[in-house]
């Protein structure tokens, strides 16, 4: 089984509520988790067990158009991926005659 923190900000700081069974749901059932734990979270409502424990943490900055930077690892999870924003690069194609 795969359980998978979410990062959170609140007003007392950051916390990271888990998606339990990540492996099982599908991207749907996955955000409606997200959404719903992110406003536990923000209103304080948290129960213990769902934010106690968990393996694997997702920081994502990208929607407030910050490109990268480096998280912070919350006990006692193992691994933390910090995620920004995407932007369109444009790479030319050294083998086309045109670029």
């Amino acid at each position: 089984m795969v359980d998978v923190s979410v990062a959170v900000s609140t007003e007392a700081g950051l916390i990271t509520p888990i998606v339990f069974g990540a492996d099982t749901k599908g991207l749907v059932e996955i955000n409606a988790d997200v959404v719903r734990l992110a406003d536990a979270a923000r209103k304080g409502k948290l129960k213990p067990q769902e934010f106690q424990g968990g393996t694997f943490t997702v920081s994502n900055l990208g929607m407030f158009d910050i490109k990268n930077f480096s998280a912070v690892i919350n006990p006692p999870q193992s691994c933390i991926l910090a995620v920004g924003g995407a932007q369109k690069t444009l790479i030319a194609d050294e083998k086309a005659k045109e670029g």
